[in-house]
């Protein structure tokens, strides 16, 4: 039974709620008089409760809120701490104060507080409410931005905050990759190709059908365990780019067939750490290649069809002895062949390439490329990459004992 007070007489006494109006001309007994003052006194002590515990976001009562949670009252840390996560971000601040002076217990308290706070937030909003622009300076993740302090921090606190910290992200980053799939973003396993040899990997990749912004694209900082993404076409821009490079594991990343600007390249100088780096199909000024020596790009650089002019790579070698740098005109002919062999014998021809339009088959040994002795499948990819889309490949070839000569003209190399 829930009692109402009326509008004109929102504090009703005891004695009011002693006999109920829903009582009418009943008489009460004894037990009944008993039952309607303990319900009187309960429906009392709620409406006092609900006035002094009523959820202030304003600086002193939330630290009297916080010193509440050690309180000796069960009940008390309850209400308290359930305020506390009513409140949000605003009360971050005064939380993280009482983690070096609070109990074992309130510390334990005060670290679910935070996870709930940060898990709350949501993590994307599509069109904030104008009424909500310059209203408040409090950050959305302060929070999640003081569990990674204290997780940073070491000691029994900095693990749980690390434990905390695991757990909000794995809920961030379903949020975030869903968000990120309906505006274009490819999350999920496809073909990768890192120098000539193509494997399938779980990526990030991003093209022409994406259409967020850089609010948007900024959700891949919750998009962990994954160290590739592949960026393509008009996506090449400075946002996107600092979007991407803000991965937690991004190891690798091939950015394809479009526009890379000194703006962009600027960007990716953000980077931690990159392990590899592929530019396909990017025209390369010399301003471009020279500026490549600012990337944290730790084990190689492969130019794929870029027009880089050779006395720019050459510097670059030289400005980065440690880092492998391949140079490619950008041809692709599309086989692939075993590397363990003393000759280069075709595992594969991919359908709809240049090889199969040449009539090259799987089980071909190639002898020679543009008259040149072709003894492993390094020869042969030196062969290639000496030739721009469009060119055409001599092709000695022997087939079971018998040996042929074939043209292909190459064409592109395209992930699928």
């Amino acid at each position: 039974m829930v009692f109402s007070a009326p509008p004109s007489d929102p504090r009703r006494s005891i004695t009011s709620l002693a006999r109920p109006s829903w009582a009418g001309s009943f008489p009460l007994g004894p037990m009944s008089h008993a039952v309607a003052w303990f319900l009187a006194v309960v429906f009392a002590d709620n409406l006092a409760a609900q006035e002094t515990t009523a959820p202030d976001s304003r600086p002193t009562d939330i630290e009297k809120l916080v010193a509440e949670l050690s309180s000796d009252s069960y009940l008390r840390r309850r209400r308290v701490t359930a305020e506390l996560m009513e409140i949000g971000p605003a009360a971050v601040e005064e939380l993280t104060a009482v983690l070096d002076s609070g109990d074992l217990e309130t510390t334990e308290r005060v670290m679910a507080i935070l996870q709930e706070i940060a898990i709350d937030q949501p993590v994307y909003i599509e069109k904030p409410p104008a009424s909500q622009a310059g209203e408040s300076d409090v950050d959305p993740d302060a929070a999640w931005n003081a569990l990674r302090r204290i997780a940073a921090s070491g000691g029994s606190q900095g693990v749980r905050a690390q434990l905390v910290e695991r757990e909000v992200r794995e809920v961030r980053r379903k949020e975030a990759a869903q968000v990120l799939l309906n505006h274009g973003v490819f999350i999920g396993v496809g073909e990768f190709i890192v120098g000539a040899r193509e494997m399938p990997k779980v990526l990030v990749e991003i093209g022409d059908e994406f259409d967020g912004d850089s609010r948007l694209i900024d959700l891949l900082r919750w998009i962990d365990q994954i160290e590739y993404a592949r960026i393509k076409g008009e996506a090449i821009r400075p946002d996107v780019l600092a979007g991407v490079i803000q991965m937690p594991d991004l190891k690798t990343l091939t950015l394809m067939q479009g526009e890379l600007n000194p703006d962009a390249m600027k960007t990716l100088g953000g980077m931690n750490e990159l392990r590899h780096l592929e530019l396909r199909y990017i025209p390369m000024s010399g301003e471009l290649v020279d500026q490549l020596a600012t990337l944290p790009i730790r084990v190689s650089l492969t130019l794929n069809g870029t027009a880089a002019p050779i006395e720019n790579v050459d510097a670059l070698r030289r400005t980065m002895p440690g880092l492998e740098i391949e140079l490619k005109q950008g041809g692709f002919l599309g086989v692939r062949c075993f590397d363990n062999f003393n000759e280069c014998l075709i595992n594969e021809v991919i359908p709809g390439k240049a090889a199969e339009q040449a009539g090259l088959l799987p089980g071909d040994i190639i002898v020679q490329a543009d008259g040149k002795p072709i003894r492993q499948f390094k020869d042969l990819q030196e062969a290639i990459n000496a030739h721009v889309p469009g060119d055409t490949l001599e092709i000695e070839y022997r087939r079971n004992d018998v040996t042929s000569q074939t043209t292909a003209r190459l064409g592109k190399l395209e992930d699928k």
